[in-house]
């Protein structure tokens, strides 16, 4: 996978440089990344005046749940079958200049250590890793840094994304009007995936009204379990300093329990049945041009592209689906049990 560091924003640059253990880095890799952080946020200003006259974006879809519940699938299938605008893996990797640099070609992509799935430069990709290297502060710098992980347990309340979001939106609002310039999409409807922005979502809903959410559901011990495998392989590939991980299980048991928190306000927000729909990871499995016409049909979306959606098809297919049977340990039980509760009171 494209390492999400090619561009370092100043003010993650000083997150890094807050820990005692930046010290331990290189002086070459020190250098680089003081190096990186100088020259991505120029960028990130003459990308920013270029979209300072861009039309108002439309209301999003959003597709969230929890980390490992889905939601890559969905956004491969569902890019496919409408054809909408979604940002792609050279934007996000490459958040602060990717609009002053010519597309890249398409080549052959690099497996994902979670599951295996193909990601190209040209793939739909999670736009958290876009935030994430403009600085915004994200769960994800916890891949950079494991021993800081319980520092950013503050990522998974609603009410901090809330509270911050005159902090956050308009940078990330900057980054989507780039993405839909940069592929003549302006005035389009974006769809936009990140587990990430099930903590955000109320902030979201009231930033756009007019959103519309696809909500991926699935096992909650399998999507902890899930989750430690994919946590444990991107601190392998990602992180700068030497430190082992502090936290984990407690930190994805409350994200679980945030999680279920976030699903229950939505299941009783009054949000209208064309506004949001809920999927189930095993039926889009076992099943997937059914559910995915359910998802299509429930919220209105036209099928515009059938040939691209059965490549999509064909490609999300050779993903690896892990089965778990290890016992849940303590710190995870209370977030896994919430999350079943309110998945299982959501509507089918």
């Amino acid at each position: 996978m494209t390492s999400p560091l090619q561009t370092v924003d100043a003010q993650l640059l000083h997150w890094l440089k807050e820990s005692r253990r930046w010290r331990e880095l290189s002086v070459w890799n020190r250098a680089q990344l003081r190096w990186r952080s100088t020259w991505a946020t120029i960028n990130r200003r003459l990308s920013e005046a270029r979209v300072v006259q861009a039309p108002p974006l439309v209301p999003p879809l959003l597709i969230v749940g929890p980390w490992r519940s889905g939601t890559t699938v969905m956004h491969e299938l569902l890019t496919a079958a409408t054809g909408l605008p979604t940002p792609l893996t050279w934007q996000c990797m490459n958040a602060s200049a990717f609009q002053l640099l010519p597309a890249p070609p398409q080549r052959s992509g690099v497996a994902r250590p979670m599951d295996g799935l193909e990601i190209s430069a040209l793939s739909p990709q999670e736009d958290e890793f876009a935030l994430l290297t403009l600085g915004v502060d994200s769960a994800y710098r916890g891949f950079l840094m494991p021993e800081r992980l319980p520092e950013l347990r503050h990522t998974l309340d609603p009410a901090y994304w809330e509270a911050k979001a005159h902090h956050w939106m308009p940078r990330f609002e900057r980054f989507l009007a780039g993405v839909l310039a940069t592929g003549g999409h302006a005035g389009q409807r974006l769809i936009l995936k990140s587990p990430n922005h099930t903590f955000r979502l109320p902030a979201l809903l009231r930033r756009f009204p007019e959103a519309q959410v696809i909500w991926m559901a699935r096992d909650a011990s399998t999507v902890f379990h899930s989750n430690v495998k994919m946590w444990r392989a991107m601190f392998a590939e990602h992180q700068l300093t030497p430190g082992p991980e502090q936290g984990l299980e407690d930190f994805l048991g409350e994200a679980l329990r945030s999680s279920a928190d976030v699903l229950n306000q939505l299941r009783t927000s009054g949000l209208p049945a064309q506004r949001w729909v809920i999927c189930r990871q095993t039926e889009l499995a076992a099943r997937p041009r059914e559910t995915l016409r359910h998802v299509m049909d429930a919220l209105n979306l036209p099928l515009a592209r059938p040939d691209a959606l059965e490549t999509a098809l064909a490609r999300v297919g050779q993903g690896r689906i892990d089965h778990y049977t290890a016992a849940l340990p303590e710190p995870a039980r209370q977030g896994t049990e919430a999350l079943d509760r309110a998945q299982a009171e959501a509507p089918a």
